[in-house]
């Protein structure tokens, strides 16, 4: 439902990349967790890594679980925005927060306030805040993303487009003056 933004862009190209390497859906299509509307044992329909490992049983290398702590704040934000929307909030307005804590200048935490902070991305900070900025940034936008092109609620996927957006520009402009 989103436009052709830059956001918008990058999951098409990301989207092309999964068909090369299907982990890659895990970020693309980030699954969503149990919760208390979607019915037991109906699939939500998302691809996952997941689905590789079940094909594969080799062991995955351990990883320092900060892309999925990533993928979860922003699920967990975007499943929070779709309720303040239910109660009566603009979508644009609860995401204006979230993206004005997740989008401060680096070596400031690019996190929510009101969630809590995993000890990973504290330690990765500390080592090199103009890179590690810009991933967090650039992992939530691929999921605010996923939500606008799939809510049907225009309201809701403009918000989280213009979300995805503002993430991806920032993490470019943060990605840039590393350079």
């Amino acid at each position: 439902m989103a436009t052709a933004s830059r956001a918008a862009l990058t999951v098409d190209v990301m989207e092309m990349l999964a068909y090369l390497d299907p982990r890659l859906w895990e970020l693309v299509e980030p699954p969503v967790p149990p919760n208390p509307i979607h019915a037991p044992g109906i699939p939500v329909g998302f691809r996952s890594a997941v689905d590789g490992e079940r094909l594969n049983p080799q062991p995955l290398p351990p990883g320092n679980g900060l892309l999925a702590s990533v993928r979860d704040m922003a699920v967990s934000v975007a499943d929070a925005t779709i309720a303040a929307s239910l109660v009566g909030r603009k979508p644009a307005e609860v995401l204006r927060e979230i993206g004005d804590d997740i989008c401060p200048e680096p070596p400031k935490l690019p996190w929510p306030k009101k969630w809590p902070v995993p000890a990973q991305l504290r330690q990765h900070l500390a080592s090199d805040p103009n890179r590690v900025s810009p991933a967090v940034q650039v992992s939530a936008a691929l999921v605010f993303q996923s939500y606008a092109r799939r809510i049907s609620d225009k309201n809701l996927s403009t918000a989280f487009g213009a979300l995805a957006d503002r993430l991806l520009e920032r993490a470019l402009k943060t990605a840039g003056s590393a350079s």
